[in-house]
């Protein structure tokens, strides 16, 4: 009975969560039916926080490829630190072109501006052929500076642009029901089996500002989920640390 019920835990988990992120987008949804609320300007919090937490596995995955024994590979620990984030990335990018930047350029007109939003899918695809070649470098033990050093250059450089230009524009001339229906249209896309992990991983270290804003979404149920049950897991993971054993110079 108790492998059931611990075969069964991811499952419920997200049940639990994903009923509360429905519950809790149908009760705003009601509240922001006040006049004038839906036509307000977008609030691209969320999407400023998980720049942050690119930025942070961006971070994360310098330090360790100082550390690792480049002839034998990444461990574990620090593939499924890459693992997430590479996932979490293409998502990303993947939403942005297909269902953000088309709503985004119906906005615009000024000739500069659209520049701004094509220069982003443009950049996009500058970042998948450095994704390949950290992940072969970790896979392969080959050696990481070099293909690390130019993968943050790339991905810092974008968010960095983005932030600059496009975020703006989407404050500027998007409204805050066409920001939701951007950020519903992409919560539903994924499995609800997959939510808790993205929802742990964006607020994995995340600062105090860049946490409201995430945890704004939920309701109070999921966010009690959130703080006891998903956050003890997900850290339980230990994401992106480096056994000593796997570390050059340094005893087994």
């Amino acid at each position: 009975m108790s492998d059931k019920v611990t075969r069964r835990g991811p499952w419920i988990l997200a049940a639990i969560v994903g009923a509360g992120l429905a519950a809790g987008a149908a009760a705003r949804l009601r509240a922001r039916r006040a006049p004038g609320e839906a036509d307000a300007p977008a609030e691209v919090g969320f999407m400023r926080a998980l720049h942050a937490a690119l930025r942070r596995d961006l971070s994360r995955l310098r330090d360790a490829a100082a550390q690792i024994d480049s002839s034998a590979g990444a461990p574990a620990t620090v593939l499924a630190g890459w693992d997430t984030f590479r996932a979490e990335l293409d998502n990303h990018h993947q939403a942005e072109d297909d269902d953000l930047w088309p709503v985004l350029r119906r906005e615009l007109s000024d000739p500069g501006e659209l520049a701004s939003v094509d220069a982003m899918v443009e950049e996009h695809k500058h970042i998948e052929p450095a994704l390949a070649g950290v992940d072969a470098a970790l896979r392969g033990g080959g050696e990481l500076a070099a293909p690390v050093e130019t993968l943050s250059t790339v991905v810092l450089d974008h968010l960095a642009h983005e932030e600059r230009e496009v975020l703006p524009l989407i404050e500027q001339h998007m409204t805050r029901a066409q920001w939701r229906a951007f950020m519903v249209k992409e919560r539903n896309k994924r499995p609800p089996r997959e939510r808790p992990e993205f929802l742990t991983w964006v607020l994995d270290d995340a600062g105090e500002q860049d946490a409201a804003a995430v945890l704004t979404e939920l309701p109070p149920p999921a966010r009690l989920v959130y703080r006891w049950v998903l956050r003890p897991r997900y850290n339980a993971q230990h994401r992106w640390q480096i056994p000593s054993a796997a570390a050059p110079g340094r005893d087994t």
